[in-house]
């Protein structure tokens, strides 16, 4: 082993209690940036990761400007699937309707759905909670979100009244209970089949065309295509149509970033401060080492290997102990009820580029905090150190 590097680990040894609270402030600093990311990404799928899997979709064409119906909505739809790169597309239509159970009446809106293409284009059919998902060939049955049916006190099986303006209202089954995650459909709306819900609601064409890609992140990429393939201008993006709820996540990760940032600040003064204080009170040793030949170079040497071991000790440690607390997690997401049956599943999410940011971002910070007082130990004067120390 190199003289240097010996007499870095004999003095760490020397001072068990400081070296250990450095690295649990160094511990403590990559668990924070670890964590909160973690956190800030779980709540994002939650959050705009919901709304866009069963309710907007990555891709969104809509009616013209004053129309509330896509004219030749088949044949756009046609056209859509036929493009390399969507994973499905399903027409939606949409009115307001009120619902009437047994104790409550209540006005809500009504969504029309062709099942089938619904399992290609969102995730809708992954959110039955009790009962059953609708099929094709389904007339007078309903899916039913779980804070909804909690307000007007019905369970799968059981019959409700749509009333829609002035027609007779027309009896429907509860055929499954949805928990999507989003106060859209879990609280606002009830789903009923395509083409049952557009009689019901006198609608001729779909009032909007939902599309999933392979990759998300290419929206804008497929919008400029459909506009050009259906000659529709009135084509929107997730990140469009998700822009509040995106803009609120935006939030948690200013947060985020700042209690990072804060957590190698920390960190870096810890070291800095631990350092510091053994060049101070070792000035006699220093002194001692230069005066039987140890150059300025060896010194810095000896200072920063300290630096370095401390860096990646407490890296390593924190990097396991925040991993554990989000495999802990992600094993027990956090379940929120914003409202009566509605649910919120978070679950922590991280990526090894995450990961290994923030590592190297506190190792550095480590290595920089030791520069100063490694250089202090360096510059040292050998007559100074003996009789000063």
């Amino acid at each position: 082993m190199r003289a240097w590097l010996f007499l870095a680990f004999k003095d760490l040894s020397k001072r068990r209690r400081e070296t250990l609270m450095v690295i649990l402030a160094i511990t403590i600093g990559v668990v924070g940036p670890l964590f909160t990311t973690a956190l800030n990404n779980g709540m994002q799928d939650a959050f705009v990761g919901n709304t866009v899997n069963v309710y907007t979709g990555h891709l969104q064409i809509q009616p013209n400007t004053g129309d509330t119906e896509i004219a030749n909505s088949q044949s756009v739809l046609s056209k859509v699937t036929g493009i390399q790169g969507i994973v499905g597309a399903a027409p939606r239509v949409n009115g307001g309707v009120d619902i009437e159970s047994k104790t409550e009446k209540i006005g809500i809106a009504i969504f029309g759905i062709k099942p089938s293409l619904e399992e290609k284009a969102s995730t809708l059919a992954k959110t039955v909670e009790r009962g059953d998902f609708l099929d094709d060939k389904d007339k007078n049955e309903l899916l039913i979100g779980t804070s909804l049916s909690e307000i007007i006190n019905v369970d799968v099986g059981d019959k409700v009244l749509i009333h829609y303006q002035d027609k007779e209202p027309v009896e429907f089954r509860i055929k499954g209970i949805i928990s999507t995650g989003t106060f859209d459909l879990d609280r606002y709306a009830i789903i009923g089949e395509y083409d049952t819900v557009k009689a019901l609601i006198g609608k001729n064409e779909a009032s909007n065309i939902i599309i999933r890609l392979e990759n998300p992140d290419e929206s804008s990429k497929y919008k400029l295509i459909l506009q050009k393939e259906t000659t529709l201008p009135n084509v929107k993006t997730w990140q469009e149509l998700s822009a509040g709820m995106a803009g609120m996540i935006e939030t948690f990760g200013v947060i985020s970033t700042m209690t990072s940032g804060v957590s190698v600040f920390v960190a870096a003064i810890a070291i800095s401060l631990i350092i510091y204080t053994t060049v101070r009170n070792k000035i006699r040793e220093i002194g001692v080492l230069k005066a039987i030949g140890a150059r300025g170079e060896m010194i810095m040497r000896i200072y920063l290997a300290e630096a370095i071991f401390i860096g990646i000790v407490g890296t390593s440690l924190g990097t396991i102990i925040g991993l554990l607390l989000i495999h802990g997690m992600q094993q027990n997401p956090l379940i929120m009820t914003p409202e009566y049956g509605m649910k919120l599943i978070i679950m922590p999410r991280i990526s090894p580029e995450s990961i290994i940011a923030a590592d190297l971002s506190i190792l550095l910070t480590c290595i920089i905090g030791g520069i100063y007082p490694a250089i202090i130990a360096a510059r040292t004067n050998i007559i100074k150190a003996i009789w000063g120390g």
